[in-house]
């Protein structure tokens, strides 16, 4: 066996090449049922990785039992698989109206008929890149602005993991219908496009060339600094903010929920990101397993 495995490529995976491509073909409760059965052997695999993720789950919720915080690890391992398999979905329409629930969208596409620019956020909840392909399906395009730069592999992924990656954001790109940058690029062509698209700008961590530029608000038990980006162009370019959270529906599909829109002309940087986190805060408290960044709480705790 070990002689097999040198033979194998580097850029060769069985749950990449093999895997998530049979889980597609299944019909979907199925494949994300079965999905749901194998991120109990990635959790186990990757023990080590989400001991920083119990810790902080542990450290904000004092209170919860090990059973409980062993739960949410669980479920933690389950949304990284089943994103995993979105990928496989989001250029398949049929599959995205199945998968995606959107719920309180209508708000936006009344905004939108009376001419208002939005800006769509959120902070890393659930599987949040489903919204986009489902929002496109209504009609709208969707532009974003992500950090994935796929072309040097900075973060010396695994082959595999790396060339995963950057199909992904090919289909992503694909199935958003929108302007589609990446960190370090020129962030004009977004603002261009906020008279014909709906722009993603995530919560997201302080970028580590700026840590100490942002706001401090309050955040589940302490206080973190966050980054004001998303208010600041919002109000430079008059667009109301849309805040949207994912949640999990018994069949494996999700509902994106669109909170009310924000006019950045009524409030100032530190009430408008002080507001998101609040919302942010209230969604990790009901579905602590859900949030991508919990291995990345100490930095904004340091910040």
């Amino acid at each position: 066996m070990k002689g097999l495995s040198t033979l194998k490529p580097e850029w060769f995976s069985w749950r990449y090449q093999v895997q998530y491509p049979l889980l597609a073909r299944l019909p979907l409760k199925l494949g994300y049922r079965l999905a749901g059965y194998s991120s109990r052997y990635w959790q186990a695999r990757h023990l080590g990785g989400l001991e920083l993720v119990k810790a902080q789950m542990q450290l904000t919720f004092p209170d919860a039992s090990e059973a409980q915080i062993q739960q949410w690890l669980t479920e933690y391992a389950q949304m990284i698989e089943y994103e995993s398999l979105d990928t496989w979905h989001l250029n398949q329409p049929k599959n995205i109206q199945h998968l995606v629930t959107l719920q309180g969208f209508e708000s936006i596409e009344n905004a939108r008929q009376q001419g208002r620019r939005i800006l769509l956020t959120g902070g890393h909840i659930g599987r949040f890149w489903l919204a986009g392909p489902a929002i496109y399906l209504r009609g709208y395009q969707v532009g974003t602005l992500t950090r994935d730069n796929t072309e040097v592999n900075t973060q010396h992924l695994h082959q595999a993991e790396y060339q995963f990656r950057r199909w992904k954001l090919q289909r992503l790109k694909a199935s958003l219908g929108g302007t589609f940058l990446v960190e370090g690029d020129l962030v004009r062509p977004l603002y261009q496009a906020l008279d014909d698209e709906l722009i993603t700008l995530l919560f997201d961590v302080p970028y580590t060339q700026n840590p100490h530029q942002g706001v401090t608000v309050s955040f589940l038990n302490g206080t973190i600094k966050v980054p004001v980006g998303i208010y600041k162009i919002a109000k430079k370019t008059q667009a109301w903010i849309a805040p949207f959270y994912m949640r999990n529906r018994q069949d494996g599909g999700v509902i994106a929920e669109f909170k009310p829109l924000l006019d950045p002309n009524n409030y100032n940087e530190e009430e408008c990101m002080n507001l998101l986190t609040q919302q942010l805060s209230a969604e990790i408290e009901r579905a602590p397993s859900q949030w991508w960044l919990w291995a990345a709480l100490p930095l904004l705790r340091r910040a």
